[in-house]
């Protein structure tokens, strides 16, 4: 087993909360998996303690729930509760889209670009994982560009929540060519055009998930 050393200093609870949750979304840890308390404390050579405290803390955060007599997993979000997520995602990054568009600079026009041409590159290379990165790192700086803390926060946390299941789900080629009329629509200062791409693009992503669920449900029939 490897072992994540983590330094001896204040805060260690807050360490190992941060290498849980990395694990969350690396997928290392799945929906429904139960975490061992004890083999977590030896991955990460610590104590039993900072592990309780960082599971107690991810279960506040959503990214764990805790069940009475059996222990705790990592959250699995209900089809309704996935829907609503995708319907705020689209409010939120419509929003961050449209000051993005009023505030933007071109050097930050011209990073989202190279954000683009990189998610671009990784598609041709089959490198998903990598692409799927640097999509985070794209709407990351969008929030960024956006600078509404509140409006990015909301968004950070719902990503958290759905990261496994947009990595399933992810088109990159067309997921990227709607990235690129975003970017567009945000280089001009199209506040409206940007708001209503950026809307969209969730939404597009929901209808594919809707299309899964189907598809999964012909097959299990």
């Amino acid at each position: 087993m490897n072992t994540r050393r983590i330094e001896r200093a204040a805060g260690l609870s807050t360490r190992v909360y941060q290498e849980i949750e990395k694990m969350i979304l690396a997928g290392d840890l799945e929906p429904g998996q139960r975490l061992n308390e004890v083999n977590l404390a030896e991955q990460f050579a610590v104590s039993r303690g900072p592990v309780r405290e960082a599971t107690r803390a991810l279960v506040k955060a959503g990214l764990l729930v805790s069940i009475p007599s059996r222990g705790v997993f990592v959250r699995e979000m209900s089809e309704t509760e996935i829907g609503e997520t995708y319907d705020v995602r689209a409010l939120l990054t419509g929003l961050m889209c449209s000051r993005a568009a009023e505030l933007r600079s071109d050097k930050q026009v011209a990073r989202l670009e190279a954000l683009v041409r990189g998610m671009g590159e990784a598609i041709t290379e089959g490198q998903i994982p990598r692409y799927y990165r640097i999509n985070l790192e794209f709407h990351d700086q969008i929030g960024r560009i956006a600078n509404h803390g509140c409006a990015h926060r909301i968004y950070d946390d719902l990503i958290r929540e759905t990261h496994s299941l947009r990595r399933a789900l992810a088109s990159p080629g067309q997921t990227n060519d709607e990235h690129r009329t975003i970017v567009e629509a945000i280089r001009d200062g199209d506040k409206e055009k940007a708001r209503a791409l950026g809307e969209a693009h969730v939404l597009h992503g929901k209808q594919r998930w809707l299309a899964t669920l189907g598809a999964s449900s012909r097959k299990a029939g």
